[in-house]
């Protein structure tokens, strides 16, 4: 049952008071004379200028989340208090601020209902809110808004923060590789450890010598007493061997992208080593649980009809010769390409890269044909900006008349209607927020791709393809998402879409300017059954035609059209059609009735019953243009042979 907040009619009564205090780290919480103390400090002065004219409330205790977020309500301390509050042991909550309490808008507006219901006060210092004011609850749900907005830039601060530091070379929290020490004086620095460094040459000096992980390890576990080693495993020896933090490189995993910039710490290993070291690596295979074979485009290539992800695969002819494939988990649902041999795709797609960052014409046609779909994408964005402004002042108004005409008629900020409109607005001004910032990011992203000079785009697209050209197969696996954005397998095609050379990290969903289909070959798209199948027996093909289309030879068609039993399907629907009773059709080796012809020859019956002749009925049947089932003219010997078979 709901409580109301009536006053007493007896003597005033004295309300009991519970404190809520919270820092979102650890770090804030450990130190002693910190934001803990404070907050708890203004809450008590708090309390006692509110008894100091009259007794108002007394402290029960106080509820401290050291090391919680606000952004959610799983905070132990915080529990507690609403169990004391749901109990009836406490009639109002102190705290400092709106955000210590909580940092979502939903969150808030249900503890705000929760604690209503239940006869508690929330008292806030900083903003001044008290719950008994008649128009607390729109002012607290603008208030809210703007403080969940606060976190939700101050996370993305965090994050800008943090990459920024990246890029110059910072390393950013985290245990010390082996050589290396925090540097005191320098946040974000580190020093080389004389004695540490001593081991990790030896790791890369012992790999040169011995070529193998499982010897390394051993070799260096009978050498040294190190904690660190005690714990090495083969795996973490292939960390040490593949860092490019001991040549001085700091790595940047930006979704998915790897960057690298010149690190703040000094070298250990020259880059003369670490090449040595990474090319006996891609020698003896590959490193721990990678596949035997370097299916470049895993993760990347996708079916352009059914969109599935293509698996690499392995398997072995009737030779013994072991191949190597992308193919679907299962069929493809839509009759796509089933597979397509892993080498063949590296092939095409690597010729055509070779191919546009030779050629300036052919790459100029890409762009042209690029800046035209955008230029028709950047016109959309900007009408559905304008919509959007146009939407968010006419809700700016509908808040403002709301809130005047609830002034005016002195209208309770309370009642059901108000809050679900208010709830309603406040709702969708975000929305329209989010989702204007989010066109105006990808606007200006647009803008500056078309306003970058052709001279200047191929440039630097050819750098990179040259750079990804040049590296081995282990590398480009690595780096394929830096230089794709999605490779997708069509019918008769590749599908490629090019990330932006200087975007930082690629998404599917992102804007791109370099797209084109590569045809696959003759041979390969005779491994597609589905697409045969319709060239044969829909578009009524033949081999030698079907030869002509694709650019293989006729008998290489007929070859793959008696394996996949396409010629032997076509001579038994023929045979079908010849010997197929009038009323009937062929189905899933079946014979089932056809509605049209049986309603046929109803009709011929019912004429048959009132006297006429079957040349008189053929003659009917042919002046009103009924088919036959071979697309001749009635005769009376197939009306014979029709009714008596019907029989």
């Amino acid at each position: 049952m709901k409580k109301i907040n009536n006053p007493p009619s007896g003597p005033a009564r004295v309300r009991k008071v519970a404190f809520y205090v919270r820092v979102s780290t650890d770090r804030q919480a450990q130190v002693v004379e910190g934001s803990l103390k404070n907050q708890e400090q203004m809450l008590a002065a708090e309390l006692r200028r509110r008894n100091t004219q009259k007794k108002w409330g007394r402290l029960v205790g106080s509820y401290v989340d050291g090391g919680f977020s606000g952004k959610n309500t799983e905070r132990p301390e915080f529990k507690r208090l609403m169990a004391d509050v749901e109990r009836g042991a406490i009639d109002a909550v102190f705290f400092t601020e709106l955000s210590r309490l909580s940092r979502s808008l939903r969150d808030f507006l249900h503890i705000f209902e929760f604690t209503q219901d239940h006869g508690c006060d929330l008292v806030c210092l900083k903003t001044e809110i008290d719950t008994t004011s008649p128009f607390s609850n729109l002012v607290v749900r603008i208030l809210m808004v703007f403080a969940e907005f606060e976190r939700e830039m101050t996370s993305d601060r965090i994050r800008r923060n943090a990459y920024e530091r990246s890029k110059r070379g910072l390393a950013y929290g985290g245990f010390e590789p082996l050589g290396y020490k925090r540097d005191p004086e320098h946040k974000g620095w580190r020093l080389v450890d004389a004695e540490e460094t001593k081991i990790v040459r030896d790791i890369f000096s012992i790999y040169i010598r011995e070529r193998s992980l499982m010897k390394t390890l051993g070799i260096l576990k009978k050498n040294y007493n190190h904690p660190r080693i005690a714990k090495l495993s083969r795996n973490g020896i292939y960390g040490i061997l593949t860092s490019k933090v001991y040549i001085g490189v700091r790595e940047i995993n930006n979704n998915g992208s790897i960057e690298e910039v010149p690190a703040t710490w000094q070298a250990i290993i020259t880059n003369k080593t670490f090449e040595q070291v990474r090319n006996i690596l891609s020698g003896n295979g590959p490193g721990p649980r990678s596949p035997r074979h370097n299916y470049i485009f895993a993760g990347l290539i996708r079916c352009a009809k059914c969109g599935q992800k293509l698996q690499g695969k392995s398997g072995k002819g009737r030779s013994g010769k072991p191949w190597y494939y992308y193919s679907h988990a299962k069929r493809c649902t839509e009759g796509g390409l089933h597979s397509i041999e892993a080498d063949d795709a590296h092939k095409l797609v690597e010729d055509w890269l070779t191919a546009i960052s030779q050629d300036k014409d052919r790459f100029g046609e890409l762009v042209e044909n690029g800046r035209n779909e955008l230029n028709k994408r950047l016109r959309v964005m900007n009408s559905n900006l304008k919509r959007l402004d146009h939407e968010d002042a006419a809700l700016r108004k509908r808040l403002h008349d709301m809130t005047t005409r609830t002034l005016a008629q002195n209208i309770p900020a309370s009642s059901a209607l108000l809050e679900k409109e208010s709830d309603q607005l406040l709702a969708e001004l975000q929305n329209n927020e989010r989702e204007s910032e989010e066109l105006k990011s990808e606007a200006e992203t647009l803008t500056a791709i078309l306003n970058t000079g052709d001279a200047t785009l191929f440039q630097s697209y050819a750098e990179r393809i040259k750079r990804y050209l040049s590296s081995s197969a282990r590398e480009k696996a690595r780096r394929v998402f830096e230089i794709f954005r999605t490779l997708t397998i069509g019918e008769q095609n590749l599908n490629v879409d090019l990330g932006q050379p200087n975007e930082k990290s690629f998404r599917s969903d992102a804007v791109t300017i370099v797209r084109d289909k590569i045809p696959l070959p003759g041979i390969l798209l005779l491994k597609s059954k589905a697409y045969l199948r319709r060239l044969y027996r829909d578009e009524k093909l033949s081999a030698r035609a079907i030869a002509r289309k694709i650019g293989a030879s006729s008998s290489t068609v007929s070859d793959y059209l008696q394996r996949y039993g396409l010629i032997a399907e076509a001579k038994e629907q023929k045979k079908r059609a010849q010997h197929l009773p009038f009323g009937y059709d062929y189905k899933n080796g079946k014979l089932i009735q056809n509605r049209k012809e049986q309603q046929i020859i109803r009709t011929v019956r019912q004429l048959r019953v009132t006297g006429l002749t079957l040349r008189d009925i053929a003659a009917h049947l042919n002046r009103k243009l009924v088919p036959t089932k071979k697309g001749g003219v009635w005769e009376p010997g197939i009306l014979y042979r029709m009714l008596n078979r019907s029989k």
